[in-house]
């Protein structure tokens, strides 16, 4: 069966959660996806843990993201501007926003303060969410594992949502996965 494909301009994401101001981490994400390729890049997703009405019962799907040609002009600014693992991890938030939105919606999210283990916080669903990236596809197990654990020691006794985005020459890959607090801190087997 084919995966799905979920498309997305990634400056939506913006108007999806306002309260934040998301417009550096759009255009983070179009420079890093545009050193890659043109608009649109496709990006794999693999989720674990996930229930969500529409991934179904599916456990894997393709995000096809899309920029406009200004947030290009921005974007090509930006990496002249900002080092590259900075920019990496800014580029992770828009595309875990549109999971968060779209694929798991976490409702309204609040950034957490410095040492809370997690980026955000959803009130809706006593959740944390934490987002990491790098430019290494084989440092994505690993670098999942370690955002497990650090996700499920936030200090509210939350759940965790995990997102690690990996952009690459050879494909982009997300891991989206959900963690109850009482699980291992190792988190669930990885490949």
């Amino acid at each position: 069966m084919a995966l799905r494909t979920l498309r997305c301009a990634i400056e939506k994401v913006a108007g999806w959660h306002p309260p934040l101001f998301l417009e550096p981490h759009i255009v983070a994400c179009a420079a890093v996806l545009g050193g890659y390729s043109a608009s649109p890049a496709v990006v794999e997703v693999d989720c674990e843990g996930i229930t969500s009405r529409w991934l179904g019962k599916a456990t894997r799907f393709r995000l096809e993201v899309s920029w406009s040609e200004e947030t290009a002009s921005q974007a090509t600014r930006l990496r002249r501007t900002m080092q590259s693992n900075v920019l990496v991890e800014m580029a992770a938030v828009a595309p875990a926003m549109v999971l968060a939105y779209r694929v798991f919606p976490l409702g309204h999210l609040d950034v957490t303060a410095y040492g809370d283990r997690a980026d955000y916080r959803s009130l809706s669903r006593s959740t944390v969410l934490e987002i990491s990236g790098t430019e290494t596809l084989s440092e994505l197990g690993r670098r999942h594992r370690e955002k497990v654990a650090q996700a499920l020691a936030n200090p509210f006794g939350w759940d965790a949502c995990v997102v690690v985005c990996a952009f690459s020459s050879r494909g982009h890959r997300i891991r989206f996965t959900r963690h109850h607090l009482g699980e291992p801190a190792h988190g669930p087997s990885e490949e």
